[in-house]
């Protein structure tokens, strides 16, 4: 059996070694899989790799992240989600710039699980992926990791054309809790969208800043009801904070 050294640095990921060893119990045969000629059966043995949660799986799972086909590299991206290996999260940097969109769709969300901060610049930057899906994993990510260097790029992605990824922006600056976002969240208080607009009053309740409460006021007159009820949510915690 090859078992697989890496060497995890700042900017990229090496083989430095590889020796026979056997792996441990029911790891063994999906290794052997993953070997296999049949693409399917790379696909299966990734998802189990995955679905075990064993980190002596990551090294080989980091190898399929470079795999010819599309849905073995799919497959390896989401499974290093579920093992949370620090050793996977450079791999899984790299893998944001894979060609195959559905591939960078499940690195940001592993990223985001994992919850590198070393990830944070990989992850602003796929804020500009042309997959919306990526852009909505991305933000989403981004707030998990509490991302404060990536206020910016979320702000900006406050008026991406894709609702679901201005939704995920507006409740990753809400977890930030980042006052500089506070003025780009009020002008989301008049998105056209009401999920949005509802995610915008909860993040300046969140982050409880003085200069939101005209605008909060304001948004009282929203023709959404559950806008209306997070606006008062919101002022309620902005009061108490004062």
């Amino acid at each position: 059996m090859l078992v697989v050294t890496l060497r995890i640095t700042s900017e990229r990921c090496v083989v430095v070694s590889m020796k026979s060893k056997k792996p441990k119990g029911a790891l063994e045969p999906l290794i052997e899989q993953l070997k296999s000629e049949d693409p399917a059966e790379r696909t299966k043995a990734a998802r189990a790799l995955g679905d075990s949660k064993n980190t002596e799986g990551v090294a080989f799972l980091v190898i399929a992240l470079k795999d010819k086909n599309r849905h073995v590299r799919r497959a390896a991206s989401a499974a290093l989600g579920n093992v949370w290996s620090d050793e996977a999260v450079l791999p899984l940097c790299a893998t944001l710039k894979d060609a195959d969109w559905f591939v960078r769709w499940n690195a940001a969300l592993a990223l985001g699980q994992i919850g590198d901060k070393k990830t944070e610049k990989h992850l602003i930057g796929a804020l500009q992926d042309k997959n919306r899906y990526v852009r909505r994993n991305a933000a989403e990510a981004l707030g998990n990791i509490r991302s404060l260097i990536a206020t910016n790029g979320l702000i900006k992605a406050l008026e991406d054309g894709d609702v679901d990824v201005r939704w995920n922006a507006a409740e990753a600056l809400g977890k930030m809790r980042d006052d500089n976002a506070t003025y780009a969240l009020i002008r989301t208080l008049n998105d056209p969208d009401q999920f949005v607009r509802e995610r915008a009053a909860n993040a300046l309740g969140r982050i409880r800043d003085q200069r939101a409460v005209p605008a909060l006021i304001n948004a009282l007159s929203d023709i959404d009801n559950d806008v209306r009820k997070t606006v008062e949510e919101a002022l309620e915690k902005i009061k108490q904070r004062a």
